[in-house]
């Protein structure tokens, strides 16, 4: 969500925003089938902890980015 609010704030056209939002879900896509490929082989491999902690510090490390993104203000 936070990167469609980025995307909107800097587009020139409506147009750009949807071709920016359309790539954007695409390479989501795909980063999450290898996401989820290497989830399985690192359960596998290292055990359940390993692979929720792993998970536990991706999403901090998104929550951080998303909430360093500047908002104009008001």
């Amino acid at each position: 969500m936070a990167s469609n609010v980025y995307v909107q704030s800097i587009a020139s056209s409506q147009e750009e925003i949807t071709a920016t939002l359309s790539t954007g879900i695409s390479v989501n896509h795909l980063i999450s089938i290898f996401i989820a490929l290497m989830g399985g082989w690192i359960w596998k491999r290292t055990g359940i902890e390993v692979l929720f902690s792993i998970s536990a510090l991706l999403g901090i490390a998104n929550s951080l980015y998303a909430a360093s993104i500047k908002r104009e203000e008001p």
